[in-house]
């Protein structure tokens, strides 16, 4: 499998059980992980620096019913 698919993958893995909230993820040795989450990007990023993680990225997660078009 390429590359590219299995970063999608586990990405989606990563954040499937956060639908509709804010995370901050950081990368570790090229694997990610959820260090804090909330209805706003504030909250994830105060709970990600309250575990120490002040370089974490956020994103907001969108619904899974929700449609992208490009």
């Amino acid at each position: 499998m390429p590359a590219a698919y299995d970063k999608e993958t586990a990405f989606a893995e990563l954040v499937r059980d956060y639908e509709n909230l804010w995370v901050a993820i950081i990368d570790k040795d090229g694997e990610e992980f959820v260090v804090g989450t909330g209805k706003t990007a504030v909250e994830a990023d105060k709970e990600a620096l309250s575990k120490g993680y002040s370089q974490a990225m956020l994103c907001k997660v969108p619904s899974f019913n929700s449609r992208f078009i490009s």
